[in-house]
């Protein structure tokens, strides 16, 4: 389905800034009491002890742990970089080792309401193109595409269980926009599939 929205930047951003990297949910702990990641997972074990009703925590973790900057590299059509921050400052970040290459951010939210219940946030006043993307593990994904003379910008957004992912790609050449919106869908799938434990509580 496709559907084409009046939509400025700064209100995507305003979802992009809410599925944060620092965001609700997986948290770096100093406490010695604090649920160890499980061995048998890269994700995490939920903890046991949460409260009924809410939303289980799990260890340390970062978008990145699910994304290799090989396979991203792959996606893309060219070498990048990867860059996951530090403790306590998060990010997920794949930079382009060529001048003018794409780059690519993996942010996230835990959220306890619908797809929708977080698109509404945004409002309707979106300037690009907005297509759902139908993916078999995601409960909902879309993007907006926005082409200018000199860029083009693709936010993805997908909702696995708990878990709502986003990913800004963005290259300084609008004539790359199909190789961009198929990475970017292609991103969004690979996150999906290996969406944290949590995620399909």
């Amino acid at each position: 389905m496709r559907r084409a929205l009046a939509v400025p930047l700064a209100s995507l951003a305003s979802l992009a800034l809410l599925a944060g990297c620092s965001g609700d949910g997986p948290e770096d702990t100093d406490d010695p009491g604090a649920a160890p990641a499980s061995a048998g997972s890269p994700h995490g074990a939920a903890d046991a002890t949460a409260t009924p009703g809410s939303s289980p925590t799990v260890a340390s973790w970062n978008p990145c742990d699910d994304l290799d900057p090989a396979e991203v590299g792959r996606v893309l059509g060219e070498e990048v970089t990867e860059e996951d921050g530090e403790p306590g400052a998060m990010r997920c970040s794949y930079l382009p080792v060529a001048d003018g290459g794409a780059t690519l951010d993996v942010n996230y939210l835990w959220f306890d309401g619908s797809f929708e219940d977080a698109w509404d946030s945004i409002g309707t006043d979106i300037a690009g193109t907005v297509r759902d993307v139908d993916l078999p593990t995601a409960d909902a994904a879309r993007t907006v595409e926005q082409v200018t003379d000199d860029a083009v910008l693709v936010t993805g957004f997908v909702q696995t269980g708990g878990l709502i992912e986003s990913v800004n790609a963005l290259v300084l050449d609008p004539t790359q926009r199909d190789r961009l919106v198929r990475a970017t869908r292609e991103v969004l799938r690979l996150l999906s599939e290996r969406a944290p434990e949590r995620a399909a509580d």
